[in-house]
């Protein structure tokens, strides 16, 4: 598994990846039903049973090793050509939950020191108010490290459709491994004729307003999808928390005591007040979140990631979602199924129930 393929290097060889592979803007289900067959295919969760089908279209050729914070990916060749880059998801070990709750948010590019022999330099976005998820982050420095050298071997044989796809943890991921590698084909690091194009399922969210911002800009033109069940709790977290400081800085809040005082004395009392009742405990809040889901949590990593030095944080947990939307429908029948979902809260969040959504979607 860890060389190409026979199927594969059959396929480059002749040209197929290039002569048959194309993608389609937005959503296509049947490629979308394809992607949750691989994403069940790699899943580590031994306390759900998954009764979705093998891929019916893809081989895969390569299987990182476990790093990180127990991150792996698989490297697939659909018939047609194109490389499926599928990134795992949450596993049932501790560590790999900590990579979730280690949610402060740190700028969407810098420099993170990972282990005692690997600094990332990261580029999710341009933008200085872009901010991403501490613990993703480390998730997509080391599974990149691992996966670039055969993205780039298939690069050399002949391959130019990449397709980035993830589900859960592996969606928030694929996010921001999405992001660098539109960022490495700028700078020439990533082949330019790359054609990329991103799956996220079941998605988490993965930075705040400006980096949504960013990562919508980069796959405009429907090559960012992100496919959501209406009644899945993940895609809500993680928990977001805005404050005046997290708006642009042309709002109507940066002059607001400016404003109150040209009051008369009593009013400018009551409404500073006021004021900083609505907004204080948010700050308060916000910095809790960052203490406890940020500093305390990274002192947690030091067995795992031996020579990981935690990152100076953003004073913000504004998360947002990012993608474009397709948003199933649960129906009745599916709602029968799952009428106590008291029992399972991933009831509505694992590729089976996905899948089952996806194929009553229309052609």
């Amino acid at each position: 598994m860890q060389r190409l393929s026979t199927t594969l290097l059959m396929l480059l060889l002749l040209g197929g990846s290039s002569l048959h592979a194309q993608f389609t803007e937005g959503f296509d289900k049947t490629e979308y039903l394809e992607i949750m067959r691989i994403t069940a295919a790699s899943i580590d969760t031994p306390w759900v049973k998954l009764r979705t089908p093998a891929p019916l279209q893809s081989e895969i050729f390569f299987r990182s090793r476990v790093v990180g914070l127990d991150n792996q990916a698989d490297l697939w060749i659909r018939d047609d050509g194109v490389i499926i880059l599928s990134i795992r998801g949450t596993t049932a070990k501790d560590i790999s939950w900590l990579e979730n709750f280690y949610a402060a948010q740190i700028p969407a590019k810098g420099s993170i020191q990972l282990s005692s022999d690997y600094r990332y330099d990261y580029h999710f976005a341009e933008d200085d108010r872009a901010a991403v998820h501490v613990g993703w982050t480390i998730g997509a420095g080391f599974l990149l490290r691992e996966v670039m050298p055969k993205i780039d071997s298939c690069y050399a044989a002949g391959s130019r459709y990449l397709m980035v796809v993830g589900h859960s943890q592996g969606a928030a991921i694929a996010y921001l491994v999405t992001s660098q590698l539109r960022n490495w084909q700028q700078t020439g690091k990533l082949g330019t004729e790359w054609e990329l194009k991103t799956y996220t399922s079941a998605a988490p969210k993965p930075g705040n307003l400006y980096y949504a911002y960013a990562y919508e800009q980069q796959t405009y033109g429907g090559f960012g999808i992100t496919v959501l069940n209406p009644l899945d709790w993940v895609p809500e977290v993680p928990v977001t928390i805005q404050t005046v400081s997290d708006f642009n800085t042309t709002n109507p809040f940066g002059g607001v005591k400016k404003v109150f005082k040209k009051l008369p004395f009593f009013k400018r009392m009551a409404l500073n007040y006021g004021y900083k009742r609505l907004t204080k405990p948010s700050r308060k809040a916000q910095r809790n979140y960052t203490k406890y889901l940020g500093r305390t949590t990274s002192g947690m990593l030091k067995e795992a990631l031996p020579g990981f030095v935690a990152p100076d944080y953003v004073p913000s947990t504004h998360y947002m979602r990012t993608g474009s939307p397709i948003i199933l429908r649960p129906d009745t029948t599916y709602r029968n199924e799952r009428a106590d979902p008291h029992k399972n809260v991933f009831i509505h969040h694992m590729p089976e129930a996905y899948y089952k959504l996806a194929e009553q979607l229309p052609e």
